[in-house]
């Protein structure tokens, strides 16, 4: 069967902690983020070729014995209706899948917890889990509706037993120490939770986040926002392309 599939990475030892890893890229997406740096997967995934499902899954059969986690990511995967084959698949060939989500929905994300098809996911916290902060950020009108499916799928993964992360890429423009307090608050008690360095590269054009908090700032965030979760890092990248 024919997916599409717009980006793959062989081998990543970045997008799933202590895994060696194979990321693919699934196209479109609810949200439309000023500083997302896939944006042309979400706006313009039809002018990108898609990558052959038979050559990612021989890859994955032969090098099984490598690979530790396969991770898809997007996007917003839960947006393709091919997600949970493609997961069927994966687990098939013995391999622990990853899902990156905006939490937006959360019924399907308790189904692949509770159906033991996943066993790890980064979602992302955009800002204060408030429809107002949440709105400026995700190019949306975020209802009050959408943002309890985005709680309610916190909430899920806090009372999971897999591998999970909250993380917030921090962009200056949005930003500040008191709404990362908020967040604390809101997910205190998180196994993992994640400061991310924001980079302008990939960005579109005229957005402009502000600079990047210094490796200093982001040091200083962890250190207050700690106290909160049992694990806290940052993902600091160093410079700016």
């Amino acid at each position: 069967m024919r997916y599409p599939i717009k980006g793959w990475i062989k081998n990543s030892f970045c997008d799933w902690d202590s895994k060696i890893s194979s990321v693919i890229f699934l196209p479109g997406c609810n949200f439309r983020c000023s500083f997302c740096q896939n944006w042309p997967l979400v706006e313009r995934y039809e002018d990108i070729p898609d990558v052959e499902w038979l050559e990612i899954e021989s890859y994955l059969i032969e090098h099984r014995d490598f690979i530790d986690g396969f991770v898809i990511t997007g996007g917003e995967p839960f947006v393709s209706d091919f997600l949970f084959d493609i997961i069927e698949k994966i687990k098939s060939i013995g391999i622990a899948v990853k899902i990156d989500t905006n939490g937006t929905f959360p019924d399907k994300l308790k189904y692949l917890i509770e159906n033991e098809l996943i066993r790890g996911v980064s979602m992302d916290v955009k800002d204060a889990l408030e429809a107002e902060f949440y709105s400026r950020i995700c190019g949306i009108t975020i209802t009050p509706e959408l943002m309890e499916k985005i709680i309610e799928s916190t909430k899920i993964l806090m009372n999971s037993k897999i591998d999970y992360e909250f993380r917030t890429t921090l962009v200056r423009k949005f930003h500040t120490i008191d709404n990362l307090k908020k967040i604390g608050v809101q997910l205190k008690g998180a196994r993992k939770y994640v400061l991310q360095q924001y980079r302008s590269i990939g960005v579109k054009d005229g957005f402009d986040g502000g600079e990047p908090f210094s490796k200093e700032e982001m040091l200083r965030f962890q250190e207050v926002l700690s106290e909160f979760f049992q694990k806290c890092d940052i993902r600091y990248y160093g410079t700016n392309t």
